[in-house]
Formats: C-alpha cells, structure tokens, sequence
C-alpha cells in the first residue's frame, strides 16, 4: 500500500468552510508569529504556533485582534510588520471585520500603476485573480548572491530561479505548488557536511558537478505542492510534499524543516483549547539502492507522528508527541499505523516489530507581553531499567530549553532569544536504515545529529521599518566519529556495528569538536518580498586531543524575491 492511498480516505467528507494554504516556513514568519502572539498577552485558540506552518487565514486574524489591541502597545515597526503580514495574505483579510473592510485596509496592497494592467495589481502579487468561485496568485522566486569563504578557491554563489502559486477553489480547497532552479556553491564547512553525510540540507535529490568537495557544485530542482481543505468543520486536512517544524525554537528536537519536503498526510483536528495533528509520511532511504531494469532506485521508509497540544491557561501550552520510523515492509506503509487514536508504542509491540520508537514532551509560556519560555523532550527507546547504570549506550534522549525575551531592555523591536539543545550518542539512529530518524540522508530533527551539546544566541533588531539587523551565535561540543568508530554522533549509522562499548558513554566522546559560530547580517526589503542581504559568518572548529582548528570568515551580499533566506548555522 502506497501513502498516496492514505489521501482518499480522507476525502469521503469534503467539507464547505473556506480554507487557505499554510505561511511560510521562512526565518522572518517564524520571528513574527512568535512575537506577535507574545504580544497579545494570551495564547490563540484558533491555531497552535508550536505547530509550524500555520493557517494563512489564522494569521492574518491574529494581526486583525492585535491591531484592535491597545494594550498590544504596537510601534510604528510593528504595524508596518502587521501591514506586511496582512498584504501576504490579503485574499483572507475582509473575512476578520464584521462591518466590512475599510478603505484604508482595502487599498493599502494596492500599486498606483498596475503593469500591462494586469501584472502587479496588488503590492504581493506579480498576478492575481480572484472572485467568488476561483482565487489564484503568482509570484516569480529569485535569489542571487555572491561569497567569499577563505578556505576555497572555489567561492561561494547561488543562483535560484521559480515560481510559487497559491489559491483556493470555491473557497473550500486550497492549492499550493513552488518550483525552483537553482545552483549553489557552499561555503566549505556546509561542502564537508554534504561530504560526511552525502545528503544536502533542505534538499532531495542533487546533481553534483564536481565529486571533489573543495570544489562543490550543485545543481538541483526543488519542488513543493499540496492541497489543504477541511473535511469536518474543527478538522483539516493537508496531502502533498512539504515540511513541518514542531516547536517555538531555533531548532526544533522533535521534527524540524532541515531535511528535504516529503509526501505526507496531515489531519489537524483542532477543539477549544485543543488540537491533535497526525502525520502519515513517506520518506527516502537514500543509504540503500536498488536496481530494476538497468535502474538505480532509492526505496522508501515511513513515519507516523502524533502531537496532542492542549493551552493548559491562557499562557502555558503543553504538547505530547510520539512517532515511528520504519519500512521494510512489503505492502509498503503498514496500515497499522493508521490508526489516528491509538498508541504508537502498542501497535510496534502488538507487531512484534523493532521500529524506531521515538516519544516526548513539549512547552511554551508565554508572559508578561515579553517572555517566552518553551522546551523539548525527547525520549528515543529509553529504558528505565538500565538508567541506573552510567552511560547505558541506549540511555538516549535529547532535549531543549529556551528564552526569548522581545523589546528587550525596553528597546522597542529589539528581540534576544538564548537556548540550549543537547543529545545524547545514539538518539536518532536504529540497527536499520530503514528506520533511522533521517530523511534523503539529513537528519528529521537537529542538524547536529546526536552526541552533542550546543549554546545558541540570537539578536534581533529592526531600527527601521524595512531594514533588520541579526546577529545569531552558536557554541557547541560535538562528538565525532574517527578510526572508523561509531561515537553515536552520526545517526545515519547502525547502532550495532562498531559500537566501541555498552556503559559510560557520554556526550562528547570520540573525537570532541568545539564549533564557535558568529553571524552577522543585514536585510533591507526595497519592496514587498524583494530584499537586499549582507552578511558575515566567522566559524572556527577546534579539536583540543589533536590541537587542531580550522577558521572560516565568510562574505555574502546577495538579492531574493519571494524566497526566504536559508539558515546554515550548524
């Protein structure tokens, strides 16, 4: 059984509300829905932030209540923000007034000279149509930017090129699809990783010009698309290639958006104060090629999540999650794990089966209008029994804790945010990789894998409405294999080969790599979605048994439209 299966038993009750894509999963989306929900002073019932991308139409009702808000105490900043967000998704934003919208909302997306007449009509959209029956928005996506990395002759580039495409039909399902063209040199440290790892971040499949990894070029096609439409009234549905990221963090220990889009079933059924997503997934084993017909084909694997959230007060939301990764399985996705109600852990017992079980908790508290506190745990085959001895191999399981804290010291869009994310060796990996927490080779949750701690920091500041100044700093302890060992730092390895012993494991061990990263960088938006970026990395890896370090200094200075920038903090 294919999952594409999974998808019509979900269309037997096609409902009538209106329904909207999702935002997205960009650095600039994320900072706003944080903030701005810090801002209203409460936590939104009608969607769930730890729970990523969110509703278009959610968010725009959000800027809607907290326009209204005086306590809110926006700055000028934060309306252009609110502005910004409204005109994204402006196709939404009639439906929050119950009197109408004024004339001041209706315009303000506006362009005083549409081209050709039809061509950018609204401020967001390159072309749009829309009425009662069919609404449609297109938008080109480009991106070029030029480097300079010390460590390579080969200086970092990128040239993107595609499309995006939005809409609804009959305002009850909604489509979305993005293609891009692009070719990318990286910085030398991201062309070690593709190296250690063969997999790209946030990338499937790749061409690679050059084997040699000082000279690493890749040319790729990058495609998402999916349908959304809500099959009951409190419950919605998603099926198609995209990405999910779970939690209110830099990183995200549970599922993050760092591996490649992946074809998936989403059912989001949202009650009150509740809401209980479901995740049908189909991944690629890229460890494992098979031949058909003269063919090299890389074989699927699967995961299945569940995430009960429940706004416990106004301020605390707490999450429980659980998850499977498996394959092997001759019908494909095992149709056990359909079962939306039911504990995963059971159904891998009740099979006899030795899927990846993985479970765990989240938080968020919100308070004050200024502070945010939020965490992860993550528990991955944990024994109790042998939680008692020092450094059990299997004692694995990873967590988070993090701070943000915006308009800090009274600076008005000033926003800090510290965290911290440690795993121990092992997490993440199986005896099959079929059933590692991975994705076309990257990892499904933290870049670092496992066996590792890690200090991130994060600053910042919008002096001015179209330009943001960010400065994101990392210090981390990382694990390394060497001699051919399994430290349990990479977890595309089986666990039981090369393990060199049972107890008195500790995070760092192997060969111990200290990462210093400091970024620096600046974007200034010249119109809607169209922004000019600078930006300076410093990063030194140390390795203090051998005395070894290695320095990069890194230049960038580029444009995009319609495309958010890529994080490489790692």
């Amino acid at each position: 059984m294919r999952l594409s299966f999974i998808f019509f038993l979900g269309v037997i009750s096609f409902g009538s509300s209106a329904q909207s894509t999702f935002t997205p999963l960009n650095n600039n989306y994320l900072h706003f829905i944080e903030r701005y929900e810090i801002k209203s002073g409460k936590l939104s019932n009608k969607f769930f932030s730890n729970i990523k991308p969110i509703s278009r139409n959610d968010l725009v009702g959000m800027t809607v209540d907290l326009e209204k808000d005086s306590s809110a105490k926006l700055s000028r900043v934060d309306r252009f923000n609110i502005s910004y967000l409204q005109n994204d998704s402006w196709e939404w934003l009639a439906g929050h007034y119950a009197d109408g919208l004024d004339e001041h909302k209706a315009i303000q997306n506006n362009t005083r000279r549409p081209f050709l007449k039809h061509l950018f009509e609204k401020k967001s959209d390159f072309y749009y149509f829309n009425n009662e029956d069919f609404d449609i928005h297109i938008n080109p996506i480009l991106q070029f930017g030029i480097g300079h990395d010390n460590l390579t002759s080969n200086q970092p580039f990128i040239n993107t090129r595609g499309i995006e495409i939005r809409g609804n039909l009959n305002k009850k399902l909604g489509f979305y699809t993005m293609l891009t063209e692009n070719q990318i040199a990286y910085p030398q440290y991201v062309r070690d990783y593709v190296m250690l790892y063969k997999g790209f971040p946030y990338e499937g499949f790749t061409k690679v010009n050059n084997s040699d990894s000082t000279k690493l070029v890749t040319d790729f096609f990058s495609a998402r698309g999916y349908i959304t439409f809500k099959a009951l009234k409190n419950l919605t549905l998603q099926f198609g290639h995209d990405k999910n990221f779970i939690g209110s963090g830099i990183r995200s220990m549970i599922l993050s958006d760092f591996a490649a889009p992946y074809l998936h079933l989403k059912a989001i059924t949202q009650v009150g104060r509740f809401q209980y997503i479901n995740i049908f997934a189909q991944t690629i084993n890229k460890q494992v090629a098979v031949a058909a017909d003269g063919t090299e084909q890389l074989p699927p694997k699967y995961f299945t999540f569940h995430h009960l959230s429940a706004n416990i007060s106004k301020n605390l939301n707490i999450g429980l999650f659980e998850s499977i990764a498996f394959g092997q399985r001759k019908i494909g996705f095992d149709i056990n794990y359909l079962n939306p109600v039911i504990f995963y852990r059971y159904v891998e017992g009740h099979l006899g089966s030795v899927d990846n079980s993985i479970i765990g908790a989240d938080f968020k508290f919100n308070f004050l209008r200024h502070f945010s506190l939020y965490g992860q745990l993550v528990l991955d085959e944990f024994n109790l029994k042998h939680f008692k001895r020092k450094g059990w191999w299997a004692t694995k399981y990873a967590a988070q804790l993090g701070l943000r804290y915006i308009d800090a010291l009274g600076i008005k869009n000033l926003d800090l945010q510290t965290e911290y994310n440690m795993a121990r060796p092992y997490t993440y990996s199986h005896n099959s990789s079929f059933s590692n927490y991975a994705h076309y080779n990257m990892p499904l949750a933290h870049p670092l894998g496992a066996n590792f701690h890690e200090f991130l920091f994060v600053a910042r500041y919008q002096p001015l409405k179209r330009l943001t100044i960010t400065y994101n700093g990392m210090l981390a302890q990382k694990g390394e294999d060497y001699n051919f060992i399994n430290w349990g730092g990479n977890i595309l390895r089986n666990y039981n080969l090369l393990r060199p012993y049972d107890y008195n494991n500790v995070i760092g061990q192997g060969s111990e790599a200290n990462i210093q990263h400091n970024e620096i960088s600046a974007s200034y938006m010249l119109g809607h979605n169209f922004f000019i970026d600078a930006g300076f990395q410093n990063r030194k890896v140390t390795y203090p048994v051998s005395s070894e370090s290695t320095t990069s200094n890194i230049f960038s200075l580029g444009v995009r439209w319609n495309i958010g920038k890529r994080q490489l903090l790692f």
